[in-house]
């Protein structure tokens, strides 16, 4: 996966949950950018300078093979979440489930590979239909 296509929340998402795992200066230091960069980039939700987006996206890139599955859909989880919570089940599932094949597409429309993520989260949600299950809320 090049580090150009890891979406900017979800490096957001990532470094804010390996921040409450561990602290904000360990993360910093893994990730080779200063402690006041990723603070800012973490709680205030400013766009980093490309070199800054660049090392943390080889970070998370580095670190995913270590994650575990649960981590790893957390931040689509909350997103689709966020657009589907009010639907009543099953509509649910199916919507999400419908959203995530359409990412699928597009990143093969696109010549690109679907974020493990993506694919983590489509498996597990085709087999349960049941997003509360994946321990996200």
């Amino acid at each position: 996966m090049d580090h150009r296509t890891v979406p900017l929340e979800v490096l957001r998402e990532f470094a804010r949950s390996q921040a409450e795992l561990s602290s904000i200066r360990l993360v910093a230091e893994d990730a080779g950018v200063g402690r006041s960069t990723l603070h800012k980039f973490i709680n205030a939700g400013t766009m980093p300078h490309p070199r800054v987006r660049r090392l943390l996206a080889l970070w998370y890139l580095r670190r995913l093979s270590g994650i575990d599955e649960l981590e790893l859909i957390r931040p689509y989880v909350s997103a689709l979440e966020i657009l589907f919570g009010e639907l009543p089940e099953p509509a649910r599932g199916r919507a999400m489930l419908s959203v995530l094949d359409d990412v699928d597409r597009a990143c093969r429309d696109a010549g690109e590979e679907t974020p493990p993520g993506v694919k983590a989260l489509r498996t597990r949600l085709a087999r349960t239909h049941d997003p509360a299950g994946f321990g996200a809320r």
